[in-house]
């Protein structure tokens, strides 16, 4: 047996079984870490019985304190956080791992998290030769590979992108991260000449894609990651990103944001982060089942415009929960395996390459090339 050196913290969510599940196919020992053992016991038989087999895993009881959270930290090499919403709950993880000597990797969608952990600990990460890496997930990383792709043209300095999903399934911590993030007068920025510009959060806009017939209504979605990753890059000036998520849901969250900015926008920020999680408790319908390759189709459009030349790179991608279990294993066996392009504060497409990470999900039938 190998080294246990991969810990997930969170492990028995919806997200953090996919991530233990990705880890047992590659035969990665790790940890999972929670609260409840109870809760771990149960996760790890769903992770089995998916799998098909015994998995390698031993259990890390420990709430998000750094007294708990140390002296299991200080066994392994990289922590994968997949507890939010990050920007209320994070913060002991992050600071933790940091102490510790350990990469740290999240699955957040939440565009302050991001931008917050970068100033307050990207040099420090760096310093230590260590990997920040939020956003290892769905959102924001297939944007962050399409991105790269379509930056390969010489000239594109302006990215648009939109992720469009079929059927989408958000879990209950992804519902919360949402409409925190669509809620908070400090979130959802774009890019527009190297300023942070902020989206108004009670609005549908209107895209037409390559691959539909039909005009479909997507939303900033929190504004995504991409505008973070970019915000210094000499390479970009402009950066927007939208999702068009579903009819089923688009309707519902721009009621539950106009009931915000009626209700609780004018409340303190501890009182109005109260009043979305409620809501999310409200919309909450249970952990979805696991999403489905044929059904939870994805497609991210990325168009590049630079002061002589266009393109635009479309990039299916399958099952988005499942992809975010795999793209969090293959970063723990990149980094094991010292295949780690970059450290500090990084997008998944810098920290692992972007070309390397198309070509291994294409092989394991999740995403198109170009």
């Amino acid at each position: 047996m190998s080294e246990r050196k991969v810990l997930v913290y969170g492990a028995n969510g919806y997200t953090g079984k996919l991530i233990c599940e990705s880890l047992a196919q590659r035969n990665i020992p790790f940890y999972m870490a929670g609260r409840s053992i109870e809760k771990l016991e149960a996760a790890k038989k769903v992770i089995e019985q998916r799998h098909g087999n015994t998995v390698d895993a031993e259990f890390a009881i420990a709430s998000n304190n750094p007294t708990e959270l140390r002296p299991i930290f200080a066994k392994v090499d990289i922590i994968i956080n997949v507890s939010g919403p990050f920007m209320q709950i994070g913060w002991p993880i992050v600071e933790t791992a940091l102490e510790q000597g350990c990469h740290y990797i999240d699955t957040t969608g939440e565009q302050d998290w991001t931008a917050a952990i970068n100033e307050k600990y990207g040099q420090a990460f760096a310093d230590k030769e260590l990997l920040l890496c939020p956003a290892c997930s769905y959102m924001w990383a297939a944007g962050s590979i399409a991105s790269e792709v379509v930056l390969e043209t010489q000239g594109v300095d302006s990215l648009d992108l939109v992720y469009q999903i079929d059927h989408g399934l958000p879990s209950e911590a992804s519902t919360k991260s949402f409409l925190r993030m669509v809620c908070n007068d400090v979130s959802q920025y774009y890019l527009e000449l190297n300023e942070l510009k902020a989206w108004p959060n009670d609005q549908i806009i209107h895209v037409s894609l390559p691959h539909r017939n039909a005009v479909l209504g997507a939303h900033p979605w929190g504004g995504a990651c991409e505008p973070i990753w970019y915000q210094h890059d000499p390479r970009v000036r402009n950066c927007k990103v939208v999702t068009a998520m579903g009819e089923h849901l688009i309707g519902p969250v721009i009621e539950a944001i106009k009931a915000f900015n009626e209700h609780a926008a004018h409340l303190p920020q501890a009182e109005r982060e109260a009043f979305t999680n409620e809501m999310g408790n409200q919309m909450d319908s249970g952990e979805p089942a696991k999403d489905d390759v044929d059904v939870q189709r994805s497609v991210i459009v990325c168009h590049g415009q630079g002061r002589q030349v266009t393109t635009t790179f479309v990039m299916n991608l399958s099952a988005p929960y499942t992809w975010t279990g795999d793209i969090c294993a293959e970063a723990a066996e990149r980094i094991l395996a010292n295949k780690l392009k970059a450290n500090g504060f990084q997008s998944p497409a810098k920290a692992f390459g972007h070309r390397e990470l198309l070509t291994r999900f294409h092989e394991r039938g999740f995403i198109s090339l170009p």
